[in-house]
Formats: structure tokens, sequence, C-alpha cells
């Protein structure tokens, strides 16, 4: 299993996006608005398919290209985010 520090010494852009993340998640929490679908649909998502996964293709990290990668990025990124909204994930 690949581990999110092994997916960040791979691909440093994901310590930004995990930035980005914890600010989402602070701003979420005092947000009532605040939509996780909203958030993982617009901002979320397409970030993270050009850094790990089937649409990184670069050959440059196989693993990162990998359903296992994809995996461990979004459970790691999603597990940032308040628990009530990052459930609606799985």
């Amino acid at each position: 299993m690949i581990t999110w520090s092994e997916l960040t010494d791979a691909e440093p852009r994901l310590l930004d996006l995990e930035k980005q993340v914890r600010a989402e998640a602070a701003r979420a929490k005092t947000d009532p608005m605040w939509s996780f679908s909203i958030y993982w649909s617009y901002t979320l998502r397409p970030a993270i398919k050009p850094l790990v996964g089937w649409e990184r293709d670069t050959g440059a990290h196989p693993r990162l290209e990998s359903e296992e990668a994809w995996h461990a990025a979004i459970s790691h990124l999603i597990g940032l985010l308040p628990e009530e909204e990052g459930l609606m994930a799985s």
C-alpha cells in the first residue's frame, strides 16, 4: 500500500493541495452553506486528477498513475475535511 508520504515524495504538489484542503476544512466548519459535493466536484477532484491516478500520464512515477495512488490520495485529503461532510464521499 502506498502511503501519503510516498505520494508526496514523488509528487510534491500534493503538499500544496493538502494545505488548500486544510484551509477549506477550516472554512467549512464555520460556513453552514458549505457543501462537500460542490467542493469535491468543482475543486478537489479536478485538482487531484493531474497529480495521481489514471489521468496522470507522465510515466515518471508509475505508482502515481495507479488506482492505489488515487485512493490513498483522496482518502488522506477527504479525511482532512469535516467528518459529517467527508463521509458523503464514500
